[in-house]
């Protein structure tokens, strides 16, 4: 039935990625199977005063490279294990090459009106599967996830990448566009994390096997800086993504990993 499901699935997934199309129009099996229900994920709400949103939008201007890379050049630590956040311990993987892994999903936010329900689900999913390809996990997941937080791990991968190592940074949660600053990841506390922001830190990385998937709405504006070496899927560009209550699981999500797993698909890009 899994199979059936995502083959069924397959074309609607094709709007879905890279952020083709503004309005997906999904079909559902023409059998006596049982559909699976996409739901719309909802917008972030965002009621504060312009400057008070304007103080919580980071952007390509907040990133010091020339500490991060300073960092980088040193030797790469061992993987951290902070309470509560879910990251593994040792590094699992052979010399010479490492794998590397930093993976937030974001359902419970500050306050109540922006909570999700699946978000940490596809977290703990999306570990699973990379663990089994050998990545060393660092994982924040829902009150863990503050901006702070998830700087920190996207220089923690900057900090652990050699030349010949492999980096994923993984994201499901909500997404929204920055007052004149586009698209953005939103951090537990409310912070707008905008594309330059992250890819500024990511692509100081000194490896050339990159992968970045984001499940959240109108996320597009990071394929702007996706450098060489980096292979990035999103779930949607100028609208919203998607859930499949019945699967219990951002939908983007739950396909890419029935690619990778079911499937047997070794590349991120037939996954996505």
């Amino acid at each position: 039935m899994k199979k059936l499901l995502t083959l069924l699935a397959a074309c609607c997934l094709m709007l879905f990625v890279f952020g083709c199309s503004d309005s997906p129009n999904v079909a559902g099996p023409q059998s006596d199977s049982p559909s699976v229900t996409l739901v719309e994920r909802p917008q972030f709400t965002d009621t504060r005063p312009a400057e008070q949103i304007q103080h919580a939008t980071l952007t390509g201007a907040d990133v010091d490279l020339t500490d991060i890379i300073s960092q980088a050049s040193k030797k790469p630590p061992k993987p951290e294990d902070p309470p509560d956040t879910g990251t593994t311990g040792d590094d699992p993987n052979p010399n010479p090459a490492h794998k590397y892994a930093y993976i937030v999903g974001i359902s419970d936010y500050e306050g109540t009106v922006n909570d999700l329900q699946y978000c940490d689900d596809d977290a703990l999913a999306m570990r699973s599967m990379l663990q089994g390809e050998g990545f060393t996990i660092r994982m924040d997941n829902d009150r863990a996830a503050t901006a702070a937080t998830i700087t920190e791990g996207l220089e923690w991968l900057v900090a652990s990448a050699q030349p010949g190592d492999e980096i994923a940074f993984v994201y499901s949660g909500h997404g929204a566009k920055a007052p004149g600053a586009g698209s953005s990841l939103i951090s537990t506390d409310l912070y707008y994390l905008t594309h330059s922001y992250v890819m500024d830190i990511f692509n100081a990385a000194n490896c050339t096997k990159k992968l970045v998937t984001l499940d959240a709405c109108v996320i597009g504006d990071f394929h702007a800086d996706c450098a060489t070496g980096t292979m990035m899927a999103t779930a949607s560009n100028r609208t919203n993504s998607y859930d499949a209550p019945d699967l219990r699981q951002g939908a983007w999500t739950y396909y890419y990993l029935e690619a990778a797993e079911d499937l047997n698909m070794i590349y991120a890009e037939d996954c996505a």
